[in-house]
């Protein structure tokens, strides 16, 4: 008897093992089927077209920005649902958003509405997360909400009550330590792979930047089981520093792809909002508005699948620059 437990329970757990990795393979699949044309809609932009609306007012705006990214060539709309310890939605874990909401329930569900409106308008939707709500060196909020526990608890609020496409994660980590922030990588993973929806990470694109503050990319591009795509911020031309000599866009989309040791898919995130922009160290900005095309075009050279552009605002509401760029985008890719 006792030997036919063992075997029953080795059986069981070669089950749990074998339909664990078939979730992580099916989401992989999800993430990597379809060239990434998306945009981050932030807690900043919600400023503009979204807070202080009632509902009716609320689902028109987001219907406008969703007709506009899918013009513009788009298919997934990145929306910040948890920006500083606080939510957009109906959560028991965390109150209502102060920033994107003034910190009073709505009388209405955003992300519900969102989620349908961006559906309806031929759009995928993933639910945008600062996980730990820190940034510019402290917590936000109620700082006691900012722990492991609390964030896979409320992926699981968000992925079982919402039909989001999937979960993302900005490049803010506070440094508690790859090893801590690694594990709650891994287990935000199995909670969604386990509800069919993909999970990834927008790192901010200096590699050594991320490595100091305890973003272990280089362990979650070589193993499995932490992301099912990483979107690196590229926030650069290549006509970087003050004599415009630097080809900074493609050393580092390269130096990322280099860390790709199992084939994660990968998207560019690029800086729309800096288009037509005069930045001195960064003069390629106003040099030319094809910089975006030719990243993208850089990018699908070494294999990366799609794009990410920051900042939704620059899209309803764009600078010549940046209207400009959108086009010459969307014409190669």
């Amino acid at each position: 008897m006792k030997k036919f437990k063992k075997l029953t329970a080795m059986l069981l757990a070669a089950i749990i093992i074998f339909v664990g990795a078939a979730q992580t393979r099916q989401v992989e699949t999800q993430a990597a089927s379809a060239a990434m044309k998306g945009v981050w809609l932030s807690y900043l932009d919600f400023q503009s077209f979204l807070k202080g609306r009632n509902q009716a007012q609320f689902d028109q705006s987001f219907q406008t920005i969703c007709a506009t990214v899918a013009a513009n060539g788009g298919n997934t709309i990145f929306v910040h649902v948890r920006s500083h310890n606080d939510a957009i939605y109906p959560s028991t874990i965390y109150p209502w958003s102060s920033v994107m909401l003034g910190g009073v329930n709505p009388g209405f569900d955003p992300l519900a509405d969102m989620v349908q409106i961006a559906h309806n308008s031929g759009l995928k939707i993933h639910a945008w997360i600062n996980p730990y709500g820190y940034r510019n060196g402290a917590f936000s909020g109620n700082a006691a909400l900012a722990n492991n526990a609390n964030i896979v608890a409320g992926v699981s609020e968000i992925v079982t009550k919402y039909a989001v496409d999937g979960i993302h994660f900005d490049d803010y980590f506070p440094p508690l330590g790859a090893a801590n922030l690694n594990a709650m990588v891994s287990q935000v993973h199995q909670v969604c792979a386990a509800n069919g929806k993909v999970f990834g990470i927008a790192p901010q694109g200096n590699v050594e930047n991320n490595i100091k503050m305890g973003a272990d990319v280089a362990t979650w591009l070589s193993v499995p089981g932490y992301i099912d795509y990483i979107a690196p911020q590229i926030y650069w031309t290549d006509n970087y520093g003050k004599a415009g000599a630097t080809a900074m866009s493609t050393q580092r989309l390269t130096q990322w792809k280099s860390l790709n040791k199992i084939g994660v898919p990968m998207y560019v995130g690029m800086a729309l909002y800096r288009c037509g922009t005069a930045i001195a160290s960064d003069p390629g900005w106003v040099l030319q508005n094809n910089n975006l095309a030719k990243q993208a075009q850089t990018a699908a050279g070494l294999g990366y699948s799609g794009y990410i552009l920051y900042n939704t605002t620059s899209e309803v509401l764009p600078n010549a620059g940046q209207k400009a760029e959108l086009l010459n985008l969307k014409a190669v890719w």
